[in-house]
């Protein structure tokens, strides 16, 4: 076998196969892969070549650079390897260890380095391609293959490699040789083998029999589907290819009975316990060390096979009277001389003819009624309905958001008008009101048509926690709450990673293994839940699992060894020292695997929160679990704001970020001896923050207790603004500020356009609290 940094390569005729796209949701995950791939990837690329322009001209490669394309390279494997696309999950995995042994400083970075790195941007691109047009990315595989050859000659040319990362150090003159992507089959990997499909196939087995006396048990049906799959995947990993085609058709048929193509009749249930039967002798030849072959295996697909709905029943609805004439449960005769009477139901007046008996009519009407429920919806004129929807172009949306965003403003400007004031027009009243009303709600459609629910981004934690698991030895379930959660498309596009990230860490480094678990008294299945809901303006994004906990003490010795952490950090808040695992490239892994262990994945989570505008909270407890908190604004464009004046300065605070607003008397203020002014508040000493001074304006006070101060905190930090006065709330169209006045916009994170034309800052309450504690 080849192997790199312990992801291990199995050879070509033995790599686990892609899932079949069996739905159009299962499209369309990969098509929105292809999509955030392409993007992704034009990133990269370019970030490689402003890295190679910045390594010619200074001799030394830009950090931040690096991390970032280490980042992208990361993502695009996670993703990959979650959708099975596994030629691309290689190359990103070989791409990431090369730029980690630079960030390492292992290697020195050259000009071959990038070049390689380029070619993996050019084979993703084309592969991608491939993937939009056929799902698959397997016939890319020679290239892929020879591209790890040529990370393997990089690898091979560095003497400081360490052993385990060169390719095939058993055999290092034969790099060509054909054996080298070779998976060995050990008596331990077949004895593995064999113990699992006893239990998986005693699991089904039991599920199967569960539903033969209740039919309706979905559940049953979900765990007998789940078990046969992941056996059919052991089967083809193994090469034991009759059990795997076996299992392969099963997972078919259990399929068609999950989705009603098939009755969950005794007759069904006992073929298919026939079916285990025989997989159990195939699996008991493997235990007598034999080929694993099943006598007769064409036959017992075809049985399988009778078992599927016919092609034709995906069309258009058969009548009764073709379904039993196909079935011989009647002649042509007969039917045509039952259709000539057609005073009542035609299977009753065949059975009163004894052309029929009642079973036959009944499990006639039972396809007839599944395949009217699978064919388009008719209107009485006996057309096809059209579909009611049609896809937009983002970038449309995105302009249609902005000119709502406008209207809203033009309507605060037409309706409070400075030169009406003290007029009295009543028609000019009636149509502002009339234009305030048709302006909210034009607003609220375009703000719903870029909302959609959470539950996209939920279901691909189901198959990520489900291989990872496998992957980890460990047994988790995934609970998920809040999946109908509305939240601004572009706001899903970001938390996606995060949450993959999250959650492999949490399976990975919070779950422990089942044995473990026992022996602390836990259940030996471990527990991931996810949910969502709405909070004011903000959408919570919660994860939870209940494992060992974060080591605190194990966190603050590194965070003091990499400098994170000054001093000893023994006065630190527990929420501060686990933020640690946050900074780029921290990890207390004590082992780098293909699901985590770099110090990157939390980096990732981090900065795309961040440029959403949320927030990320952290709470642990050892040895009971721990939890990640995602504080996120609901939508980018539009917010609720709090408008407070400043001499003849208005500024906008984001309404999330208030606590409170009062007046303070002389006795609640503090003036320290280096002049910081801090304002007692419920038992808390809060710094003050005087705006007139930060933004240099004249202010009607300069006395704190003959002005107003307003509390406000972001992230359990807070402060305290000197205001003149509090003019109300509003809602508030954001507008981000020009590059031209980004790095001099202390404490400001963009701008709004007020009612009378005039524009109003809208001020960065994480930027004011640092800017206080400085």
């Amino acid at each position: 076998s080849y192997k790199t940094d312990n992801y291990i390569y199995p050879r070509q005729e033995e790599k686990p196969k892609m899932a079949s796209v069996s739905s159009d949701e299962d499209r369309e995950i990969l098509l929105g892969f292809v999509s955030e791939g392409r993007e992704m990837f034009e990133e990269i690329e370019l970030n490689l070549l402003q890295l190679q322009e910045i390594v010619e001209a200074s001799g030394e490669p830009d950090d931040e650079t690096i991390n970032n394309i280490f980042r992208m390279f990361h993502s695009a494997k996670g993703s990959a390897g979650f959708l099975q696309l596994y030629n691309i999950a290689k190359i990103t995995h070989e791409a990431e260890t090369l730029l980690d042994f630079v960030r390492q400083g292992k290697y020195q970075l050259e000009r071959s380095h990038a070049d390689i790195l380029i070619h993996v941007c050019d084979v993703v691109q084309r592969i991608l391609d491939a993937i939009e047009a056929s799902s698959s990315d397997e016939e890319f595989d020679t290239e892929a293959l020879t591209l790890i050859e040529k990370f393997a000659a990089v690898h091979s040319a560095h003497s400081s490699l360490p052993q385990e990362t060169r390719a095939d150090a058993s055999q290092p003159d034969s790099p060509d040789s054909s054996d080298e992507f070779q998976l060995t089959i050990t008596p331990e990997m077949v004895k593995q083998f064999i113990q699992e499909s006893d239990e998986i196939l005693d699991t089904v087995e039991q599920t199967l029999l569960e539903l033969e006396k209740t039919p309706d048990n979905m559940d049953q049906m979900d765990t007998a589907f789940r078990n046969i799959h992941s056996f059919k995947g052991n089967c083809g990993f193994m090469g034991y290819a009759d059990l795997e085609r076996l299992s392969h058709k099963m997972e078919t048929v259990l399929g068609a009975m999950k989705s009603g193509e098939i009755p969950v009749k005794a007759h069904n249930i006992k073929s298919l316990l026939r079916i285990v039967d025989m997989i159990r002798e195939g699996v008991a030849d493997i235990s007598n060390e034999k080929p694993g072959d099943i006598e007769g295996c064409d036959l017992l697909v075809q049985l399988l096979d009778e078992m599927l709905p016919d092609v034709g029943d995906t069309a258009e609805p058969q009548k009764l009277g073709e379904i039993l004439v196909a079935r011989n449960d009647a002649t042509p005769e007969a039917v045509e001389d039952a259709l000539e009477v057609q005073n009542k139901p035609l299977g009753e007046i065949l059975v009163d003819m004894g052309a029929a008996n009642p079973k036959a009519v009944e499990s006639a009407l039972e396809k007839q009624a599944k395949q009217e429920k699978r064919a388009p919806a008719l209107q009485s004129g006996g057309k096809k309905v059209t579909r009611r929807d049609i896809r937009v172009d983002l970038d449309k949306l995105d302009n249609l958001i902005n000119l709502v965003g406008e209207l809203v403003i033009a309507k605060a400007m037409v309706t409070n008008n400075p030169d009406l004031q003290g007029y009295e027009f009543e028609n000019f009243e009636k149509a502002s009101h009339h234009l305030e009303r048709v302006a909210g709600e034009l607003q609220d459609v375009a703000m719903s048509v870029r909302m959609i629910p959470v539950s996209g981004v939920f279901r691909k934690m189901i198959r990520l926690v489900h291989d990872l698991s496998d992957k980890c030895g460990k047994k988790v379930h995934l609970t998920r709450i809040g999946e109908e959660t509305e939240v601004d498309k572009t706001v899903i596009e970001q938390i996606s990673d995060p949450l993959v990230h999250i959650i492999r860490n949490s399976l990975d480094h919070g779950i422990e293994p089942p044995e473990e678990r026992k022996a602390c008294g836990k259940s030996e299945a471990g527990e991931i839940s996810l949910k969502a809901e709405h909070e004011g303006g903000e959408v919570l994004i919660t994860v939870r699992d209940n494992g060992c906990g974060l080591d605190r003490e194990k966190i603050l010795a590194l965070a003091v060894k990499r400098g994170v952490i000054s001093g000893d950090g023994s006065d630190m808040r527990d929420e501060d020292i686990f933020k640690c695992i946050f900074e780029p490239g921290f990890s207390t892994a004590e082992k780098v695997t293909n699901v985590s262990g770099r110090g990157v994945g939390m980096d990732v989570v981090k900065k795309n929160i961040e440029n959403l505008k949320g927030r990320v909270d952290i709470q642990s407890s050892k040895g009971e679990g721990t939890t990640i908190i995602l504080r996120i604004p609901l939508t980018l464009a539009v917010m609720e704001g709090m408008l407070v004046r400043v001499g003849e300065q208005r500024y906008t605070v984001p309404l999330l970020a208030i606590k409170e607003s009062f007046r303070p008397t002389p006795r609640d203020i503090t003036v320290t001896p280096d002049g910081q002014e801090l304002v007692r508040i419920h038992g808390e000493l809060l710094p003050v923050v005087r705006l007139h001074r930060l933004y240099n304006v004249h202010s009607d006070h300069t006395q704190l207790h003959h002005g107003i101060l307003v509390a406000v905190d972001y992230q359990k930090n807070g402060v305290c603004l000197f205001v003149d006065e509090v003019l109300g709330q509003q809602q508030t169209v954001i507008k981000r500020l020009s590059d031209y006045y980004v790095e001099d916009a202390r404490g400001v994170s963009g701008c709004t356009i007020l009612g009378d034309g005039e524009v109003s800052l809208i001020l960065d309450i994480k930027g004011l609290i640092e800017m206080a504690g400085d």
